[in-house]
């Protein structure tokens, strides 16, 4: 067994196994350089007020601030129910840029050179897909179309139901949807060949 992977190898995520671990990222220059901001983001879920007062705290505190650590519920719990019928929103005009320094997701997606191999496996799961075409739809109007920067998740009509479709080879590999989706069911998993964004033509 390799012995700096004992985790991985003896299926062990014990306390007692990734002690070594904690110790080796305490002493590197990630808790040294992630450490002042370990309540950052936190700050924020009381307003913005709040969240820059606690932040200039945070600042000159070395993080810590009035309350160390800062707990924070996930951001997917924060969605308001919509309570409506069974119809989608028209996406023909959503914003398209002016061309020139701003663009359409499509765009933008051409220009971070992604690339995946079409034929391969999907590798957005999503668990529980009759939840996107009826409760989300009424619930929060389908949020995957809006917080994907990439233009991933269509929702159409198929023979009168609302259908999701996926555009997997869009993806760049942000996992916004793996987080940010309200119940929960998208899985994202590392596609195959190493396929996904590639930066050359920003």
């Amino acid at each position: 067994m390799n012995s700096r992977l004992p985790t991985l190898c003896a299926g062990d995520a014990s306390a007692a196994t990734l002690r070594n671990h904690r110790e080796r990222i305490d002493q590197s220059w990630l808790k040294k350089e992630l450490w002042p901001v370990r309540n950052f983001h936190q700050a924020f879920h009381g307003g913005l007020w709040t969240g820059l007062i606690h932040a200039g705290l945070q600042f000159i505190s070395g993080g810590r601030g009035l309350i160390d650590p800062m707990r924070a519920e996930p951001g997917y719990r924060a969605y308001t129910n919509l309570h409506r019928d069974r119809t989608l929103v028209d996406q023909s005009a959503r914003f398209k840029g002016d061309g020139k320094l701003t663009f359409d997701r499509l765009t933008d997606v051409y220009h971070s050179g992604t690339r995946h191999d079409e034929d391969q496996p999907c590798h957005l799961v999503v668990l529980e897909p009759d939840i996107c075409s009826d409760r989300c739809v009424r619930e929060f109007g389908n949020p995957c179309q809006y917080f994907c920067p990439a233009a991933v998740y269509e929702m159409g009509m198929e023979k009168g139901v609302p259908k999701l479709k996926i555009n997997a080879a869009n993806c760049v590999h942000c996992k916004t949807c793996d987080i940010a989706d309200p119940y929960q069911i998208i899985n994202w998993v590392p596609p195959e060949g190493g396929g996904g964004p590639n930066y050359d033509g920003m």
